[in-house]
């Protein structure tokens, strides 16, 4: 499966066609390597948590895990941007279910303890992306600040 997912996504004049259950972990991973990354460092934490909301919210089981990382990985590598993976979101899931998400982006953001000025500008962008207001947004952030 996650080798006919980077060919989905790196080969976009090929014929392969992938269902949204197949593109969506891939898409959630990059999106998560991207946050955690965004502020130069890739903190222990947020490596750990990382693999949790996949689990958790995507229902990427613990055996494809590692091989779904390491995909998202080679694949946010080569990405130009982000609205590929932003528009798989968009296509498969409810609005609430874009809210989960990007609950799910804050609590990675969170996971080292503080905010940097690139996650958030990023965590802006990305909410954008995927249809949220900026209210939206911010009430999904102050969830995840709460507990």
């Amino acid at each position: 499966m996650l080798k006919r997912l980077l060919q989905v996504f790196s080969e976009p004049t090929t014929q392969v066609e992938a269902t949204s259950e197949e593109r969506i972990p891939l898409a959630a991973a990059v999106l998560l390597l991207e946050i955690a990354n965004t502020d130069g460092e890739f903190h222990p934490d947020e490596q750990d948590m990382l693999g949790a909301l996949l689990k958790e919210h995507f229902s990427v089981s613990e055996e494809s895990l590692g091989d779904l990382l390491k995909l998202a990985e080679e694949t946010r590598q080569s990405s130009h941007d982000l609205h590929q993976f932003t528009r798989e979101i968009n296509k498969a899931f409810t609005q609430g279910e874009k809210e989960q998400i990007i609950e799910a982006l804050w609590q990675l953001v969170y996971a080292d303890g503080r905010l940097d000025c690139y996650e958030d500008a990023l965590m802006r962008q990305l909410g954008s992306l995927i249809g949220l207001s900026h209210r939206q947004l911010i009430e999904a952030k102050l969830r995840v600040t709460k507990d």
